[in-house]
C-alpha cells in the first residue's frame, strides 16, 4: 500500500453553473514514503489544486485521496489531522506572514496542534536553523525582514509542524539562483533530517531535474505522464507540444540528434552535456 495514493480524483470550480470549469478529471497516482517528486504542468494545469486537494483544503467531487491507507476526507477530524501531517507551504508564502515576531509566526502551526510551551520552542528553534535563520531574527517582526528572510521563515512555519508530506508551490518563484539554491538546499536538509516524503511544484525544468526522484506532468486537468526523470525528458517533443519549457541542454540535445550526430537527447543538466559533449569530441578525434 502507497503512502499517499490518489484514486480517481475529479474537481470543477463553479460546478453546474455556467461558469463550470473542469479542473482535474480522472487523476490517480501514488507517492511513497521519503519520495521526492517534481510536479510539472503549465499554468492552468491543475497543479495547485491538486495539491490542495492533498492536504484535504479542497474535497474532491469524485474520488479519493488516501494517506497511509485512510481517506483524508473522510470526516472532519481526519481532515483536520491530515493539515498537520502534509504541509502545504503556497507560492509566495511570506504573504502569509502576520505575526507580531517571527518567533510567533513560525510557532503558529505547533501552537493549533496543542503541544507544550516547552515542544513549541523546541519545533521553532529546529525549524529556524533548517532554514537558515540566526536567533536574533526570531524576535523581530516579519515585516522588518528582508524577502528571502521572509520566504524562509514562511517554509519555517510550515516545517515546525513537522509534515510528512511537505508540499511546495513554486517555492523559489521570483528569486535570484543563490535565492533558489538556499531554498532547495533547506528543503532537502528537511528531507534528509525527517525523512518526509516531499512534492515541489515548479515551473523551472532544471531545478525539478536537479532534485526530484520522479515526476508528474499534469496536462489539461489529467495526468499526461508518471516516470523518473530520464523517462520524462526523454520524451521532450512531447513536453514541448504541451506547451512546457524544457531545459535548454534538452534542447540542444534533441537538435544535435535532428542533426545526425550520435547524442543522448535525455540531457537535462550541465554536467550531464557537457560530459556528452567531450565524449562526442573523443569520438571525432579518434574517428580523424
Amino acid at each position: 500500500m502507497a503512502f499517499l495514493e490518489v484514486k480517481n480524483i475529479g474537481y470543477s470550480y463553479s460546478k453546474g453553473t455556467p461558469f463550470e470549469i473542469v479542473a482535474l478529471h480522472d487523476c490517480s497516482f501514488s507517492v511513497e514514503k521519503g519520495e521526492y517528486v517534481g510536479v510539472i504542468g503549465h499554468t492552468g494545469s491543475g497543479k495547485s489544486t491538486l495539491m490542495q486537494m492533498l492536504n484535504a483544503l479542497v474535497k474532491p467531487d469524485s474520488g479519493t485521496v488516501m494517506l497511509d491507507g485512510k481517506d483524508i476526507n473522510a470526516d472532519k477530524e481526519t481532515a483536520r489531522d491530515t493539515r498537520f501531517r502534509v504541509g502545504l507551504c503556497f507560492q509566495y508564502p511570506e504573504y502569509q506572514l502576520f505575526e507580531e515576531t517571527v518567533r510567533k509566526d513560525i510557532a503558529y502551526g505547533p501552537t493549533n496542534m496543542k503541544l507544550s510551551a516547552e515542544e513549541i520552542e523546541q519545533r521553532v528553534q529546529e525549524s529556524a536553523q533548517i532554514v537558515g535563520l540566526p536567533p536574533e531574527l526570531l524576535d523581530k517582526s516579519p515585516f522588518d525582514l528582508s524577502g528571502g528572510e521572509k520566504r524562509r521563515a514562511a517554509i519555517a512555519g510550515v516545517m515546525a509542524m513537522k509534515p510528512e508530506v511537505l508540499i511546495l508551490d513554486e517555492p523559489a518563484a521570483g528569486l535570484d539562483p543563490i535565492g533558489r539554491k538556499v531554498i532547495m538546499d533547506m528543503i532537502e536538509k528537511y528531507r534528509l533530517a525527517t525523512g518526509a516524503t516531499v512534492l515541489l511544484v515548479s515551473h523551472s525544468m532544471e531545478t525539478v531535474a536537479a532534485v526530484a526522484d520522479r515526476i508528474l506532468v499534469l496536462n489539461k486537468g489529467g495526468i499526461a505522464m508518471d516516470g523518473t526523470v530520464d523517462e520524462v525528458f526523454s520524451r521532450s517533443d512531447e513536453l514541448i507540444a504541451m506547451g512546457l519549457d524544457v531545459p535548454a541542454v534538452t534542447r540542444i540535445a534533441v537538435r544535435l540528434k535532428e542533426k545526425g550526430l550520435p547524442v543522448d537527447p535525455c540531457v537535462y543538466s550541465v554536467p550531464q552535456a557537457v560530459s556528452m559533449l567531450l565524449k562526442l569530441i573523443g569520438k571525432k578525434e579518434g574517428t580523424a
